[in-house]
């Protein structure tokens, strides 16, 4: 029993310092960035590419298709990209889908077509299913325990960070022309190189003591709360992005304060996200639900209230730092229930629903721009973040 425990510990010994060397860690969040940056990096050019294709039909949801088609293909391709991780590892699907997701984002400057590159789109979004979903394991696959918690804040801090930092490029980029924001995506290469150096399939752990867990059937149904809850966040969230910047440009904004201004939320996601374990000490999961809805609730009440740019920063301050609590801790909790044998499905299907929400936010949110305006489109969506609130209050403690 000694030399199990002995060659168990040095195993444990040796992934951990593996694992916390400074440019492993970077190859592994730059490439969990690079999932959300593929909606914020064009939002700023979102108002410009519906000027410039004002003659086509329903160009107003079109336009906006840009930023969320890909999650429809993510929503499809990840529950499949999960099952073909765990059967066939991690790496093998990760590094060519990051290479894809670099070209296939870049294509789009090659176009003056808005059916083109609503297709180049799609095609991202597939190769997006792949990297998110490869990355969130390798994460669960890599840490356990108390490094974990650290390791998924780490995780959302690095995606906001450079969300707003890209975004705020993709604004000044936007000024001289809508195509260049695009150009951002190649970025993905160097990220793709810099993860084939450093990062590692990582071995099994040979304990015997979860035979019986390991051999359970997967099923989603002890996740349903987890993915109703990612779902309502992120589609409600994503409002910020598809709709914020037509609400500044018609304030007399420009692109680059359109980019620094929702910057602002995503910076703030990334500082929830990277104090979330120590949140997590003080706060149940009920509770962290709870707040994180009510902060976002807030946010867009603030917006719908008050249209100055003071007040609207602040409102995406309080919207960013919600998003960032509920969806750190969307990932926490399925971590923490999910057997080692089922992880990568279930993110796969986290990850579908997340991008399903994104996808599906502006077919939700424009014809209550059309009908009622888009400012009191933000009290609605507080209204119901409010009511998601009351929901959080009978979830069960974990």
């Amino acid at each position: 029993m000694k030399p199990d425990k002995f060659g168990q510990n040095k195993f444990e010994q040796k992934m951990h310092d593996l694992t916390h060397r400074p440019l492993f860690m970077f190859a592994l969040f730059a490439s969990t960035s690079m999932t959300v940056l593929g909606g914020t990096v064009v939002a700023t050019s979102i108002p410009a590419i519906e000027t410039h294709f004002a003659h086509i039909s329903h160009i107003d949801i079109l336009s906006k298709l840009i930023l969320t088609i890909p999650a429809l293909f993510i929503m499809i391709v990840s529950p499949i990209s999960g099952i073909l991780l765990d059967k066939f590892g991690r790496l093998k699907f990760l590094i060519p889908a990051m290479f894809a997701w670099s070209v296939s984002g870049t294509l789009a400057i090659a176009w003056d077509n808005i059916y083109w590159i609503l297709f180049t789109r799609m095609l991202f979004g597939v190769a997006t299913a792949f990297v998110m979903t490869a990355a969130s394991a390798l994460v669960a696959d890599y840490y356990i325990g108390e490094d974990r918690q650290v390791a998924l804040g780490l995780q959302g801090f690095a995606t906001a960070c450079g969300s707003a930092l890209f975004m705020c490029l993709g604004g000044f980029l936007a000024l001289y022309d809508w195509h260049y924001p695009f150009c951002v995506y190649l970025g993905g290469i160097i990220l793709a190189v810099f993860a084939g150096f450093f990062l590692f399939e990582p071995r099994t752990r040979k304990k015997k003591t979860h035979i019986t867990e390991d051999n359970q059937p997967f099923s989603i149904v002890p996740f349903l709360p987890i993915y109703f809850f990612a779902f309502m966040a992120m589609s409600l969230y994503y409002t910020s992005p598809t709709q914020i910047p037509h609400f500044l440009t018609h304030l007399g904004e420009s692109t680059i304060f359109v980019g620094i201004s929702i910057s602002t939320s995503a910076f703030a996601y990334g500082f929830t996200s990277l104090i979330y374990p120590m949140i997590r000490r003080k706060f149940s999961i009920k509770a962290i639900y709870i707040l994180g809805f009510l902060l976002m609730g807030s946010g867009f009440l603030l917006i719908f209230l008050l249209h100055n740019i003071i007040s609207i920063s602040l409102g995406l301050l309080l919207v960013g730092s919600g998003g960032g609590m509920v969806i750190v801790n969307n990932s926490s909790c399925l971590l923490a229930m999910a057997s080692k044998q089922h992880i990568a499905k279930t993110m796969g299907v986290l990850s579908s629903v997340t991008f399903f929400a994104q996808f599906i936010s502006p077919f939700i949110s424009q014809p209550i721009v059309r009908n009622y305006g888009i400012v009191n489109l933000f009290g609605i969506v507080a209204l119901i973040l409010f009511a998601t609130t009351f929901i959080a209050l009978f979830k069960p403690n974990h």
